[in-house]
């Protein structure tokens, strides 16, 4: 490099690209050193160390970077453009350049045959006439080596001919070689097999059937001799397989891994993996079958022999809820010692599906069957079933969980972290799956088995050199999620039929519950009190029915739950009815028995008891207990319409969504697995009904129960009507008896003067019951702040909406003085409604005077509501048609159909029927 950067960093020229290239090569992978040699004019000189360092001039150096870019720029636009220019080169030669090869190398193969048949024809030539001239021999050579040409063609494809037929018989006699070896080895088969398995060599039994297995296939074109071995090849592996399996079981109870490892690879070799899947699997869940066998059980199952007189004392006897944690726990220490025995014996890849294949084999083996149990304590249980059975679903979904996880980590540990070895000391990502709290200490941890027997340094090299094999293996063989089919299926009927035994056992905790139970030692108490504190036990028991419809439905059950709940709350509801009422009664005879009252000041001048008063005033209170009944149902719709909303996601899942989110769309993989949903999506509780009820949530959602709170309101509210009203109905009950409806005519005889008539007064009954109902403002006016009164006025008789809105709780905020003439005209239209429909139609005969009377009496009455602002059409109509004369009524009565009852009636009074 030049001292000078313009003269290092010349123009760009051809010459001094080239150049540039050519030193930048010479530094090689060196890039600073280049750029400081470059640079080196640049920089200041180096002073001795005292001297503090020179900075350098940037400007002169940042110039000649700038051209040394534009120098590297144009030598890579170069470098591109003939690295191109080679590829096409490249691209276009090759494909030519194998035919040019394969054309060279067939002329010089031709060249090389002519010349050695020249060569030989013209040693020949010299032999037969030394004699002869030099330019006579050299010209009959000539025509020699030209005929020779021409039947080259000819001699080379004979050649070839012969060449192929000898093959042919080369390969022919060496299959024919091959049938004969593999003829004798048959007939050695036998008397080789029978040794081997005398001396106890398996291995070598199962290495030479393997053989003898593969070369049967020659044998396929003569089917006797093909039948003959092949009966013999299954003989001699089932006189293997009769020994092996007695050393097998042998080395199974002795746990010996080694042992049982050879094992496997003798039934491989007999193409019987499956049999030794069967002892392996049998001979480690021996003690869990036998634990499931003995077990003696609460409850007995149809067909078992019943546990009666000493056996109860010398046997343990326990609930299948209880033994089912027993059981778990003891299959999940099995299965912890398996996965990590299991990839030693079978090929890692297959670890997780072996492991699988022994949960399913364990369950499949029970005796008697996991359905059988669960059938029992349906029937042992009746209606309380359904509790004992959430325990057994939950715990065996703890279960499936833990062996999920279980699986997963033997996933991990055979193909992921330890495919070098070294399993004692690793831990998997997914192994925190098995870490879970249950009932009966059902969980296990990974590390459980580390406390097991076998855990010797020299395990821990067996399960590393097996793992080293590993990443030869294709890949892991698919785990079957049968096992989860085969864990779940036993509850999937009852899971089925969850609406009736939702329904039985909710109707049965309602009925047995002591806190529900109406008994003598309640009479006298608090009735309202009483009856919200049933209502908060039973609303109680509905928040129950809400999680046991999902512990063991996950929410498919769903349909199941309203139909139950609203057959429990609307029996509930309607039989607190005649409960209130009856403790109403008994309520005010005692109160009546302790006072000396007869009459109540609150009602001078009316004829109310002490017995009324206090059935009013409880009443009242029971009044208010139904609104707080109102809004706790309310509330508790909220919870049923969340809880439906939140089965949608369960509804939605699939696996292919399962495995691509990481909430597994709806369900808690922390407490259940995708089978157990699976399972639910399967059955018939999966119905268009179900998903159209979560799509689209009625409103009311129970509105069967809702109407029972509403007619128990209305009964509460009819109770007070009939108390206030009680003395101006038992007026009413002599009215139709009175004298004056017979009164007889007075006859106007011939020449007496006729005195008129003056205007009737009303009867004495009518008087008073008029009195009574303007005396009943009087009496509300003291009692209209009470909420009790304000609630609900929708459901008082004979009352249109006086709310959009039904039990809305705007109806507390109403004015006093529409809750007052509301109550005014629900009674006041109720005692009309009484008299027009009961009292009138039992009034036998009608005078002309008693007609009068009858007339002048509803006027009056009719009045006296009219100030009340009260309208009664029937009582009009009576009016009215007390008036007509004869020939009037036979007409109205042809063709007045709506008014038929009442003509009817006052005909038959009247006599004119």
């Amino acid at each position: 490099m030049s001292t000078s950067t313009s003269s290092a960093i010349a123009p760009e020229t051809p010459s001094n690209l080239s150049s540039l290239a050519s030193t930048l090569d010479s530094y090689g992978s060196d890039i600073p050193s280049f750029l400081n040699n470059l640079l080196s004019s640049h920089l200041p000189p180096s002073l001795p160390s005292p001297n503090p360092a020179q900075a350098p001039d940037l400007i002169p150096i940042d110039k000649s970077l700038n051209e040394l870019l534009t120098q590297l720029s144009l030598l890579s636009q170069d470098t591109n453009s003939a690295v191109e220019q080679s590829i096409h080169d490249v691209s276009r030669t090759v494909p030519r350049l194998a035919y040019d090869l394969q054309f060279m190398r067939e002329s010089a193969n031709g060249l090389s045959s002519s010349l050695g048949m020249v060569q030989d024809r013209f040693a020949r030539q010299i032999d037969l006439s030394s004699s002869s001239s030099s330019s006579s021999l050299i010209n009959t050579n000539r025509k020699e080596s030209n005929g020779n040409l021409e039947n080259e063609g000819i001699k080379t494809n004979k050649s070839l001919e012969k060449l192929t037929h000898l093959d042919k018989l080369k390969n022919r006699l060496e299959l024919a070689r091959d049938i004969l070896r593999e003829a004798e080895s048959w007939s050695t088969l036998e008397s080789e097999i029978i040794g081997f398995i005398n001396n106890s060599e398996f291995s070598k039994a199962g290495n030479r059937l393997n053989e003898a297995s593969k070369s049967i296939i020659v044998f396929q074109n003569t089917p006797t001799e093909y039948e003959d071995r092949k009966r013999l090849l299954i003989s001699l592996q089932n006189e293997l397989e009769n020994n092996v399996s007695k050393a097998l079981k042998i080395s199974l109870n002795n746990n010996e891994i080694l042992e049982i490892s050879k094992f496997f690879e003798v039934f491989k070799d007999m193409d019987r993996e499956n049999e030794f899947k069967t002892y392996y699997f049998n001979s480690k869940s021996f003690n869990l079958s036998t634990q499931w066998e003995n077990i003696k059980l609460l409850e007995i199952s149809t067909g078992e022999t019943p546990i009666i007189g000493s056996e109860l004392e010398s046997k343990e006897i326990t609930k299948f809820s209880l033994f089912i944690h027993d059981f778990y726990t003891s299959l999940l220490e099995v299965l912890n010692v398996q996965v990590e025995q299991i990839p030693q014996i079978f090929p890692p890849h297959t670890a997780a599906s072996i492991l699988a294949s022994f949960v399913r084999h364990t369950f499949d083996a029970l005796d008697p069957s996991p359905s059988a149990r669960l059938s029992a304590v349906s029937d042992y249980y009746g209606s309380e079933a359904l509790p004992e059975l959430i325990i057994a679903y939950q715990a065996t979904e703890d279960l499936g969980v833990a062996i999920q996880g279980l699986i997963d980590r033997l996933t991990f540990n055979t193909q992921g972290g330890l495919l070098s070895g070294d399993v004692a000391t690793s831990t998997s990502p997914s192994s925190t799956l098995v870490e879970k709290t249950s009932p009966g200490n059902l969980a296990t941890s990974p590390s459980a088995s580390a406390t097991g027997p076998a855990r010797t340094p020299t395990k821990k090299m067996s399960i590393s050199r097996r793992f080293s094999r590993a990443p030869i293996i294709a890949g892991p063989i698919p785990v079957d999620n049968s096992w989860e089919s085969t864990l779940y299926e036993p509850f999937l009927d009852l899971q089925s039929t969850y609406a009736t035994l939702e329904r039985r056992y909710l109707e049965y905790v309602i009925r047995t519950d002591p806190s529900l139970q109406i008994s003598a030692s309640s009479i006298g108490q608090d009735i309202s009190r009483a009856l919200l504190d049933r209502v908060n036990v039973v609303f109680t028991k509905a928040d129950e029915a809400i999680k046991r419809c999902t512990a063991f439905t996950h929410g498919y059950g769903a349909l199941g739950l309203l139909s139950a709940l609203e057959a429990g709350l609307s029996t509930f509801l309607s039989n607190q009815q005649s409960i209130v009422s009856n403790q109403i009664k008994q309520g005010a005879e005692i109160s009546r028995s302790r006072s000396g009252r007869d009459e109540l000041d609150q009602f001078d001048g009316l004829d109310y008891s002490t017995e009324d008063w206090s059935s009013f005033q409880v009443v009242l209170h029971v009044l208010e207990t139904c609104k707080e009944i109102s809004s706790k149902f309310e509330n508790f719709q909220d919870k049923l319409e969340n809880a439906l909303q939140s089965f949608e996601n369960v509804l939605k899942f699939t696996e292919s969504t399962a495995t691509t989110t990481t909430n597994n769309q709806g369900f808690d993989a922390k407490h259940t697995t995708q089978g157990a949903i699976t399972l639910l999506q399967q059955s018939t509780l999966n119905s268009i009904d179900l998903h159209s009820l979560i799509s689209t949530i009625p409103k009311p959602i129970l509105p069967i129960s809702l109407n029972a709170l509403k007619e128990l309101t209305k009964s509460n509210q009819l109770e007070i009507q009939s108390i206030i009203l009680s003395p101006l109905l038992n007026q009413l009950e002599t009215y139709p008896h009175l004298q004056v409806w017979n009164k007889p005519d007075k006859l106007i005889k011939k020449g007496e003067l006729q005195v008129p008539t003056f205007s009737l007064s009303p009867t004495d009954v009518i008087s008073r019951v008029s009195e009574g109902l303007l005396d009943l403002l009087r009496i509300f006016e003291v009692w209209s702040k009470e909420k009790g009164l304000k609630w609900s006025l929708n459901t008082l008789p004979f009352i249109d909406n006086v709310l959009e809105e039904e039990n809305d709780n705007s109806n507390l905020n109403l004015p006093e003085e529409i809750v007052l003439s509301t109550w005014i005209s629900s009674l006041s239209l109720s005692l009309l409604s009484y008299l027009t429909s009961k009292v009138l139609p039992n009034i036998r005969q009608l005078t002309n005077n008693g007609s009068n009377q009858l007339e002048t009496d509803l006027n009056y009455l009719n009045n006296a509501v009219g100030a009340l602002d009260v309208n009664w059409n029937d009582l009009n109509k009576w009016e009215k048609k007390l008036k007509l004369k004869e020939i009037e009524w036979k007409k109205q009565i042809k063709f007045d159909n709506e008014d038929f009852e009442i003509l009817k009636n006052v005909g038959r009074m009247k006599g004119w029927n």
